[in-house]
């Protein structure tokens, strides 16, 4: 059976292998600067040719309704182009030649503002062409960042995993009930399930302990728990010693 002095020093080993797994899951889920730039940079290419796309849809959706109003005007025009040879006097001719001028005057805004629909159509489509062509040429030459950081990736999962068969072959040599102690703190108290006493205080919460209480830390006979945040408390100079080997009956 093993000692508590023996548990406890392997408790804050463990501990130090699960903040390296913590460590490592947090580079691995955290991208560098120069990759987070380039994320960015394609987010922004990406927003910023679809907000191109959505501006050549809304022109497309205007010129059918331009070219619609185009025709409209089109057939007022020859049907008061045909009224003006049957009207019998001078009031009805200023009447029809005023809705000429009118019809003349809207095709001609409709004719003119379909054509600027239309270039600008052309312009944008253009636009989302040179876009597209220069995608791979930017993929390629990012792709370097890209590929360190898949492989940074990669050796960072192998390394979890290195640590977890550590952490796995530590627990084996605890006592059951203080390794479930741990484990329980470990999830609860946010990863870190064990604290320095450091001049006579918790190293994490700061809660000064009573001097009776760090004689009993001291002596490492029993797991002492901080009286404000509960984690397991240790000396550092207890680390100093090499582990006691578990005692046999």
């Amino acid at each position: 059976m093993s000692t508590v002095r023996h548990d406890l020093v392997l408790l804050v080993r463990l501990q130090s292998v699960y903040d390296r797994i913590a460590a490592a899951i947090r580079e691995r889920q955290t991208p560098p600067p120069e990759v987070q730039e380039l994320q960015q940079a394609n987010r922004d290419r990406q927003a910023e040719l679809e907000k191109i796309e959505h501006q050549v849809q809304a022109f497309q959706d205007e010129l059918s309704r331009v070219r619609k109003k185009e025709d409209e005007w089109k057939l007022e025009l020859e049907h008061f182009q045909r009224q003006k040879g049957m009207v019998t006097n001078e009031r009805e001719f200023t009447a029809v030649i005023s809705e000429i001028d009118y019809a003349s005057k809207e095709l001609t805004e409709a004719v003119a503002r379909r054509r600027e629909l239309e270039d600008s159509i052309t312009a944008l489509n253009a636009e989302i062409d040179e876009r597209r062509k220069a995608r791979p040429e930017e993929e390629a030459a990012h792709r370097e960042v890209v590929e360190s950081w898949e492989a940074r990736k990669n050796e960072l999962k192998s390394t979890v995993h290195d640590f977890v068969v550590e952490a796995q072959g530590i627990e084996a040599d605890i006592a059951p009930k203080h390794r479930a102690r741990f484990l329980r703190l470990l999830e609860s108290k946010k990863g870190t399930a064990v604290a320095a006493v450091v001049e006579g205080s918790c190293s994490l919460c700061h809660f000064a302990l009573r001097p009776h209480l760090q004689q009993r830390v001291r002596r490492a006979e029993e797991l002492i728990s901080c009286e404000h945040c509960h984690r397991i408390l240790y000396m550092a100079q207890m680390l100093e010693e090499p582990p006691h080997e578990p005692e046999s009956d």
